[in-house]
């Protein structure tokens, strides 16, 4: 009978040890779905900006035909050029 004691208390002990444990993952599980669920709310709200952005970017490459279009890209490659220079050149 003690034996079975001894034996049934380290059981339990044991099992204390678990449930610890178990809870543990339960409390990282819950902080972790926290990070994904406000992650989720921020790609969405940077998804909805995007979006807006595009539209006007459209709208503006619409309105400005292809001259103004070649214009743009021509700025850019400028910009692009003198940032290029700016950066590994000094």
């Amino acid at each position: 009978m003690r034996q079975q004691d001894e034996e049934l208390d380290e059981l339990s002990a044991s099992v204390e040890r678990i449930g610890g444990v178990g809870l543990t993952i339960h409390e990282e599980l819950l902080a972790q779905e926290k990070i994904i669920d406000e992650l989720g709310m921020e790609m969405d709200s940077t998804s909805n900006r995007l979006d807006f952005v595009q539209k006007k970017v459209a709208m503006v490459m619409k309105k400005a035909g292809v001259k103004g279009q070649i214009m743009m890209i021509l700025f850019l490659v400028v910009l692009f050029i003198i940032l290029f220079i700016l950066v590994f050149l000094t």
